[in-house]
């Protein structure tokens, strides 16, 4: 079968999954709203619940009644979203979200294996790719990495090249997103400290074993006691992103990795000429859950409506005026593959205004 497409490093991409790519964005633009964070979704409902007042301990199917609620909103805000199991096999789930976004699907358990009192994490499947393919349009898997813990690495990375030869084998994209952890004991500066080298020797091993590779950058600051301290310049940041799209093969996307919306917003802008878009989450919606309007379901899917939207929209307008086409990691594509896109100008939807200076 021919490759519609080929990346640097040689591996080509078939047609189907470059057909879907191009179907959802004909455009380049590929920025994903990141829906899938099982266990932060439970702290988020808990926190939720004891602002209503309502005694209840959160559960599974809480979590799939948020993701439900905002996933209806999603249909002209977002190329693509992420979810997990529990939303994207639910019933009716597809139609809420719409046909115009594309779905990608959590592979891995929300809980890792963790090794030698913690400092190893390994992912493991939560649903097979072969039981849920039908269900979406791509996968996506997390790895938390030490990179000094040598054993959990290396599991790690067969972790990963089996969901890539079960996203090649079902013909989905898959987007493979790393994360460095913080260490048991370890201080959260002590651990932000350590991302500049981390995230470069992350996207070495693990950004080839996926269609796109899914990073987190530097923080910028941290929040302690209620003080700010600093941790990395603007240039560190893009520094070590420069490094990571220096060796990575693939397209890069961004997460949030549980910051602020206003520190993602730097991060994004540091560094939005060398990815190909955001895939964040947290970040867009978390206030949303202790927001004063926010007083039962209904008034926190508007408070969802009022306070993400408008960011994924920001967001969203940055990519579309900054960010790389997410085809261009390809050095060939057939003629039949560049039909399929367009690599004209780019177009942003702007204020018809010019007010002067």
């Amino acid at each position: 079968m021919e490759n519609f497409a080929v990346y640097k490093d040689g591996f080509g991409v078939s047609e189907e999954i470059f057909k879907t790519l191009a179907k959802y964005s004909p455009s380049g633009v590929f920025d994903v709203f990141a829906s899938d964070q099982h266990s932060s979704y439970l702290k988020l409902t808990d926190a939720f619940f004891k602002h209503i007042k309502v005694q209840k301990k959160p559960d599974d199917n809480d979590v799939k009644e948020v993701c439900l609620r905002f996933a209806r909103h999603l249909s002209g805000q977002s190329t693509a979203a992420l979810f997990n199991h529990l939303a994207y096999l639910s019933p009716g789930f597809r139609e809420a979200l719409g046909k115009d976004v594309m779905l990608i699907g959590r592979l891995e358990d929300t809980n890792t294996e963790s090794v030698d009192g913690g400092i190893g994490q390994i992912a493991r499947f939560a649903v097979k790719p072969e039981e849920v393919a039908h269900a979406v349009d791509g996968f996506k898997i997390l790895v938390k990495l030490n990179p000094a813990h040598k054993s959990s690495w290396e599991k790690n990375i067969e972790f990963a090249s089996k969901a890539f030869e079960a996203a090649k084998k079902f013909n989905k994209p898959l987007f493979t997103e790393t994360l460095l952890f913080q260490l048991p004991g370890e201080s959260k500066l002590d651990f932000a400290k350590r991302l500049p080298d981390g995230v470069v020797a992350m996207a070495k091993d693990f950004s080839p074993l996926g269609h796109f590779y899914k990073t987190q950058v530097p923080v910028l600051w941290i929040e302690e006691d209620g003080k700010i301290i600093q941790v990395a310049s603007p240039q560190v940041v893009r520094d070590a992103t420069v490094e990571m799209e220096k060796i990575s093969p693939r397209p890069m996307l961004l997460l949030s990795a549980a910051v602020d919306f206003e520190q993602y917003c730097a991060q994004y802008g540091i560094v939005c000429d060398l990815i190909a878009g955001p895939m964040c989450g947290r970040a867009y919606f978390k206030e949303a859950f202790t927001d004063p309007a926010t007083k039962d379901w209904d008034t926190l899917e508007q408070s969802f409506v009022r306070i993400a939207l408008p960011r994924i929209k920001l967001i969203r307008r940055l990519a579309q005026a900054m960010s790389k086409p997410w085809w261009y990691k390809f050095t060939s594509m057939t003629e039949t593959a560049k039909s399929l896109i367009k690599t004209d100008t780019r177009h942003i939807l702007s204020v018809k205004a010019d007010f002067g200076y």
